[in-house]
């Protein structure tokens, strides 16, 4: 078998078909996590009337749609991301936002500014060159402009069996990381000040914020994690002819987990805002 590893473009395909199949049920399945995430990223990097965004690595429009409101018709939001589904999504939901243009785009490559404000949801630890998304951010920036986006602290470890179950169907040398970016910048909010510092960002702070996500029973959690990033382990195992088994596996510890209220488990959301 070979070992090659892919090439960056190859990475940002792979990333762009997942969730450009996902994106139907995207932040469609009555979970609330993407809605509270964005609100929470736009709250940080706070455009005011008159501003000019860019989101990248949009979605369906968890964070662009409520920096819109905030700018107002004087100001603009630029929404990209790779899936044309998830463009497609933004741009109907945008109809009465005709200051928020949604198009398709790489995160690591922002179209020219000036923006006052670059920010992006849950999307930068997929990036095969963060560093050098980092310089481009900080060209398309007017000086002193904000810079924020969100990704994981560790996880909730009372979950981990049910994932662990999930995996252990595949073989190891075809099993995709769970948790990408949890290594690097993404190690720590010291890591990420480091680097961050390192590439000429200043007054970097990075929060915490616990989100509960609920699900009703494990019907409910399958849907919801076909329709997200975790969609990836699922299509491998699918491919792999063991979904049946992987279910028989993981719906004990889903029973185990549930109480009288369904299911939850508390993700660990990190908002990290910089200026340039």
């Amino acid at each position: 078998m070979s070992t090659t590893e892919p090439s960056p473009e190859q990475r940002k395909a792979a990333v762009a078909g997942v969730f450009d199949r996902a994106a139907a049920t995207y932040d469609q399945v009555r979970v609330e996590f993407f809605g509270p995430a964005g609100e929470l990223l736009v709250r940080r990097t706070a455009p005011t009337p008159g501003e000019r965004v860019l989101d990248v690595g949009c979605g369906r429009g968890a964070s662009a749609l409520p920096a819109a409101r905030l700018v107002g018709p004087a100001g603009a939001v630029t929404a990209t991301d790779l899936a044309p589904a998830m463009v497609e999504a933004v741009r109907r939901q945008a109809a009465d936002l005709p200051w928020l243009t949604a198009e398709l785009g790489d995160a690591e490559q922002p179209p020219p500014g000036p923006f006052d404000v670059v920010q992006g949801g849950l999307v930068m630890f997929f990036l095969p060159d963060f560093a050098g998304a980092l310089d481009r951010y900080r060209a398309v920036l007017v000086p002193g402009g904000r810079l924020g986006f969100t990704w994981f602290g560790p996880p909730d470890p009372r979950w981990e069996p049910v994932f662990e179950a999930l995996g252990s169907v595949l073989p190891a040398d075809q099993r995709p990381p769970r948790r990408p970016g949890t290594d690097g910048a993404f190690a720590s909010p010291q890591s990420m000040a480091d680097v961050l510092g390192e590439r000429g960002w200043h007054d970097v702070d990075t929060s915490d914020t616990e989100i509960v996500v609920r699900v009703r029973d494990a019907d409910h959690w399958f849907a919801w994690s076909w329709s997200q990033g975790y969609r990836t382990m699922l299509e491998r195992i699918e491919a792999h002819g063991a979904l049946e088994e992987a279910r028989a596996r993981v719906e004990p510890l889903l029973e185990r987990l549930a109480d009288d209220g369904g299911l939850e488990w508390r993700a660990l959301i990190r908002c990290t805002l910089a200026r340039s």
